[in-house]
């Protein structure tokens, strides 16, 4: 086994990055206090997006398979009638339950898995016209269902990076090689109001005043703790053991990781932060996540801040983890921080540079697994 454990502490201004039904941000409570949270959904989607644009493996989630291959025929010269029934066609093999946008489930597919359904429309173009034409109340579609199913549960590396649930179709999920806790401040905070209008630039005359909208938004700002964890053997067993693609999805994975927040209300926003500090470590027996560090909410020092002390309480605690757990079973453990020089005890090799940690890290994790498996 070989684990790869993501740490970032980052401060984020005023924002609203992750909200909930009613639009103000997302918040738990823990350690007997009201935090403000980023979930594990809102971190991982903006994640996904730049591991896919990065690396060009991509998949796409949607439960509108139907019209991806009804376009597909189209633009292959497919009369528009034949290429709606052939998609229907399609749908009905599946054995799917359907509604008005296509299958309930969200089905998680290679992107290239439209056109290769095209493909198999084509082979089986004479059945799709035949039972386009037939007068029976519940024809038999003309795609086999499972050549449908074969392309449904074909796999990539972003798949395998990111998991899938299918329980209508056994055979086809994917357990995730990547896990991701919600990010949470590392203090107590409260959701900050803000009262906005919006002026109507056209005025009745030139004496109107006022504005032509008024509402209020909810935002926050804080340090938080975010963790993640990648592993290396799971996301090398669903790739049939092709290492090059695992280190470019890894590599791809890690820098995200550092770069990508979630985007909501970034117009109004702009908070743009790179973290204060990331911890890289890799291990041998299992993922520890950090979390337990802030359990107790942390107090602003002296000038105010709550940043450098939630450093210095993230270091504590991980000199606690490893004089418990042993080195041992550490292959790599690393840091690097937005105060040059910063020296913070049990997060390991101190670097300059999120890419020097990146790499560092990423080289370990390779020779970890390779070393588990002789």
């Amino acid at each position: 086994m070989a684990f790869l454990c993501l740490h970032a502490v980052q401060t984020i201004p005023y924002a609203n990055l992750n909200r909930d039904d009613l639009g103000a941000p997302k918040t738990l409570a823990f350690g007997g206090t009201t935090r403000i949270r980023l979930s594990s959904q809102a971190l991982g989607r903006p994640l996904r997006d730049f591991v896919q644009d990065t690396t060009g493996i991509k998949a796409v989630r949607t439960r509108r398979i139907g019209q991806q291959v009804q376009t597909a025929l189209t633009d292959r010269g497919w009369d528009e009638k034949l290429a709606a029934s052939a998609a229907q066609q399609v749908l009905g093999a599946t054995g799917f339950k359907l509604d008005k946008d296509g299958t309930k489930s969200l089905l998680f597919v290679p992107n290239s898995t439209a056109e290769k359904i095209a493909d198999l429309c084509e082979t089986h173009r004479a059945a799709i016209e035949k039972t386009e034409k037939s007068s029976a109340k519940n024809p038999k579609p003309g795609v086999p269902g499972d050549e449908i199913h074969a392309l449904l549960k074909a796999t990539n590396g972003s798949i395998a990076l990111f998991g899938r649930m299918l329980s209508e179709l056994p055979g086809a999920g994917v357990d995730a090689a990547r896990q991701m806790a919600h990010g949470f401040t590392t203090h107590t905070a409260r959701r900050q109001p803000d009262f906005f209008v919006a002026v109507d630039d056209v005025t009745h005359d030139s004496d109107e005043t006022g504005s032509g909208h008024m509402n209020h938004g909810e935002y926050a700002s804080g340090v938080f703790y975010r963790y993640a964890v990648l592993d290396l053997r799971e996301l090398l067993d669903t790739l049939d053991g092709d290492t090059e693609t695992a280190r470019l999805l890894v590599d791809a994975f890690a820098r995200g990781f550092i770069k990508v927040l979630p985007q909501a209300k970034k117009n109004v926003t702009a908070p743009h932060t790179i973290p204060d500090l990331v911890h890289f470590t890799v291990r041998s027996d299992q993922p520890v996540n950090y979390a337990t560090a802030f359990e107790r909410p942390i107090a602003a020092d002296d000038g105010g801040g709550w940043a450098r002390p939630s450093r210095a309480a993230f270091s504590r605690y991980a000199t606690a983890v490893n004089r418990l757990l042993g080195a041992d079973d550490v292959a790599y453990s690393g840091y690097t921080s937005i105060e040059q020089g910063e020296r913070l005890d049990g997060l390991g090799e101190q670097v300059d540079s999120y890419k020097a940690l990146t790499t560092g890290a990423i080289d370990a994790l390779f020779a970890a697994q390779a070393a588990a498996k002789q």
